[in-house]
């Protein structure tokens, strides 16, 4: 009978894939989106390696792909705990904007006073300035978590020990293509390789909007200024050499095409709208 560690170990298994050309994941593949943010397709994905869709069955018999859409589904069901007494296997949902709007979800690994450890899909790499789209172990503090959701396991939860268990299906990228090997046959041409798991890593946690009009200044050097370069990094606005920490033409020339594509034209300092928003992308 599959538990929660179950459930917990086939993410782990994952650890280390990274998403292909325009977001190639066997996950959305598999549900039926493909090219789509995947991160509730990936826990889904994982629920059904073992059984257990019908404990997340929110939106469609595999599980849910719109985390809008989940989280009432099991607050209705009365599955929502203190979110800083999770377990093993718990689903976690983050508000990244403090909006009311939950934007991601990943799977509880352990829990401290200091944060929790998951696993995510559809997450940037935190052991790089790239932050590629994949599945990764993380950590991350309290602050922006919307709620904590226990699935009504078959078996309750038990403590997860610190090895790392393979099951029967890995997602792994192919020299032209993403599959699952094993669980839905679906295997792209080229060769396929187990992800291997990775070491604990820390993940960049952006400061709250600065106080200082002249903190986006150029030549400001702050951890503020890594979190816009490295959000307009991620939205494909600025090369990589210039995400130095320190405010530059390059991230300056960034940010103008990015508040462009959001239909805002600013003049002067960055306003926090802008800064909350591109904060909220990490």
């Amino acid at each position: 009978m599959s538990t929660g560690l179950d459930v917990l170990n086939v993410a782990r298994s994952q650890i280390g894939f990274h998403a292909g050309a325009q977001e190639e994941n066997p996950y959305g593949i598999w549900y039926g989106i493909p090219n789509a943010p995947y991160c509730a397709m990936g826990v889904s994905w994982c629920f059904a390696q073992v059984g257990l869709s019908h404990l997340i069955a929110a939106q469609t018999p595999k599980g849910f792909a719109y985390n809008p859409a989940a989280l009432p589904w099991f607050q209705r069901q009365g599955l929502v705990v203190n979110k800083y007494q999770g377990q093993p296997g718990d689903l976690v949902f983050y508000d990244w904007n403090s909006d009311g709007v939950v934007d991601h979800v990943e799977i509880l690994e352990a829990a401290s006073p200091d944060g929790i450890t998951t696993i995510g899909f559809n997450t940037g790499n935190p052991n790089d300035s790239i932050h590629e789209s994949g599945c990764f172990r993380v950590h991350r503090p309290y602050l922006f978590i919307a709620a904590i959701v226990r699935p009504q396991y078959p078996v309750a939860l038990k403590p997860v020990s610190k090895g790392m268990t393979s099951k029967k299906a890995t997602a792994v990228v192919g020299g032209t293509g993403t599959a699952i090997a094993g669980a839905t046959g679906m295997i792209h041409n080229g060769m396929t390789s187990t992800p291997t798991p990775t070491k604990t890593p820390t993940v960049f946690i952006a400061p709250p909007f600065p106080a200082d009009p002249t903190a986006f200044n150029l030549g400001q050097k702050s951890d503020a200024v890594v979190a816009v370069e490295k959000a307009l990094l991620k939205a494909g606005l600025l090369p990589t050499q210039y995400v130095t920490g320190i405010m530059n033409t390059q991230t300056q020339s960034a940010l103008i095409k990015y508040e462009a594509k959001q239909g805002i034209k600013v003049t002067g300092a960055l306003p926090q709208i802008i800064y909350d928003e591109l904060k909220g992308s990490l």
